[in-house]
């Protein structure tokens, strides 16, 4: 069985690695409103204590090979500046699901789209799975961008559970099949 802890992706000005306890204070300093917002399970306030015990749940999906929990740390500043996520689906072992989200700080730099190719090589490769989808609600217009410029395509509505507000919400979804992404890379 796979373990994915270990987990390391680079690109030009950016380190993707497995998220450690270590990180829980970083990652809740960067949970926001402004980024809490638009995300369906990252409730606030997000203490410490609800980052420490994500990361505890989120690489134990890693140890059986079921998720990448990826923290972006700056490679000039060796500050994390956010937090992306590639997990099988539970009910479809041949689909996967992105979750990402940037600081604010982070905004703006092309961080997002920067590292898209080497996050979905390394979770096609890595969780073997055919199809790797994300979704946003209809008014976050970056998080289109950033979905598009990773290759991907509308696929349609549907509500999605959304724990941080405790009701559901309307997103729209974009989704990749390794086929193309494989067809664009070369």
């Amino acid at each position: 069985m796979p373990d994915f802890r270990d987990c390391i992706l680079e690109t030009p000005r950016l380190t993707l690695r497995c998220v450690q306890e270590a990180d829980a204070g970083q990652i809740s300093a960067l949970m926001v409103p402004e980024i809490s917002r638009w995300l369906a399970s990252w409730p606030l306030p997000y203490t410490e204590e609800k980052a420490f015990a994500r990361i505890v749940r989120d690489r134990e999906a890693a140890q059986a090979g079921n998720m990448l929990p990826l923290v972006v740390v700056e490679r000039e500043t060796g500050a994390v500046v956010g937090y992306f996520s590639v997990f099988r689906d539970a009910d479809d072992g041949r689909r996967a699901g992105a979750g990402y989200w940037l600081g604010l700080k982070a905004h703006g730099k092309g961080y997002a789209r920067e590292m898209g190719p080497v996050l979905l090589a390394a979770a096609f490769e890595m969780l073997d799975v055919g199809v790797i989808e994300a979704g946003a609600q209809p008014e976050n217009a970056a998080s289109f961008g950033v979905m598009r410029s990773w290759g991907m395509s509308q696929a349609g509505d549907r509500c999605h559970y959304a724990s941080a507000r405790e009701r559901d919400e309307l997103c729209r979804y974009f989704q990749i099949t390794r086929a193309t992404f494989e067809s664009v890379a070369v």
